[in-house]
């Protein structure tokens, strides 16, 4: 997991912009395992459409996580495959368009598609509350990704089917939007974006809260992937774990309310009871805790973790 990849979340949010407002298409589909890229995705989306059928659908068209964006860019350039998911989408399922009040230019343009429900970004991180107050109640409700209606474009219209994943990291020289129509390993990805292997201290796939690292660049990128970090160590500014200092920062930044902290101390001295007490099995897993932790603490990981014992 990436924790605390800076000490402050604004400096986070001005190392994710996008300066390219193109896609950016990467890897030759020639002589690479199209067929086996596009079954595996089409398998995914006919799970996805018997999925919703008859359930009321939030698309949500943002992230909390600032890694994860692009969206304007992926919308403009895939607006046909977009309006024939939307088309799809319908017959099926009552559907919520829902964006983040912050993006008023993304905003503005879904409205050319449907009739847009803005909401504050910090609400993705709690799905049982987003449903509650896009539709009144949580039961029958799923969340889908608005890039998911453009792949479910593309399959009805017998298309290739896309994958966007937004690359940044200071081991890359270029930060943008990519497109994979083939299956793609994390290596590849790194040597299309320009990558310096020299500078290259760590992978995370995934948000920049709560991503997951990958050991080996060899491996291949799943078919849901929506962002990769190559960092360097000008993006972990530090690897040393401090004692807690009584900041309270995990405590304010808890969309749950919770103790992160006493928590996390409840799993090492392993007092189940306690833990269930202070509501530890509430926690929805966000990583904000660990993300503001000064010292370095690995809270959310533990909490994770102290979830399954209890």
């Amino acid at each position: 997991m990436l924790c605390n990849l800076f000490n402050n979340v604004n400096v986070s949010n001005k190392m994710f912009m996008l300066k390219d407002t193109k896609l950016f298409e990467v890897l030759e589909e020639e002589n690479s395992n199209l067929e086996s890229f596009t079954k595996d995705a089409q398998e995914r989306i006919n799970e996805s459409l018997e999925k919703i059928k008859g359930k009321k659908i939030i698309i949500k068209a943002f992230s909390f996580q600032p890694n994860l964006n692009g969206y304007e860019i992926i919308l403009n350039e895939r607006k046909e495959d977009l309006k024939v998911g939307f088309e799809k989408i319908k017959n099926l399922c009552e559907f919520k368009l829902v964006a983040s009040k912050e993006d008023k230019k993304l905003v503005n343009s879904l409205k050319e598609f449907n009739d847009v429900i803005a909401v504050k970004s910090i609400e993705e991180l709690n799905s049982k509350k987003l449903f509650k107050k896009i539709f009144g109640s949580d039961e029958d409700v799923l969340i889908i990704d608005i890039v998911d209606v453009i792949r479910i474009g593309q399959a009805s219209e017998g298309k290739a089917i896309e994958n966007f994943v937004t690359v940044y990291g200071s081991a890359v020289k270029e930060k943008r939007v990519l497109v994979l129509k083939k299956e793609a390993t994390y290596k590849e990805i790194f040597e299309a974006v320009n990558g310096g292997f020299e500078s290259l201290v760590k992978i995370v796939d995934g948000g920049s809260l709560n991503g997951k690292q990958v050991y080996d660049i060899n491996n291949k990128i799943s078919s849901e992937s929506r962002g990769i970090l190559f960092l360097s160590n000008e993006d972990l500014p530090s690897n040393e774990v401090y004692s807690c200092i009584n900041c309270s920062k995990c405590l304010r930044v808890c969309p749950e309310g919770l103790n992160p902290i006493k928590l996390y101390d409840l799993y090492k001295r392993n007092e189940k009871e306690e833990f269930i007490k202070f509501g530890g099995d509430k926690c929805i897993d966000c990583g904000l805790c660990s993300y503001v932790c000064p010292s370095n603490i690995e809270i959310a990981q533990a909490i994770k973790t102290a979830k399954t014992f209890k």
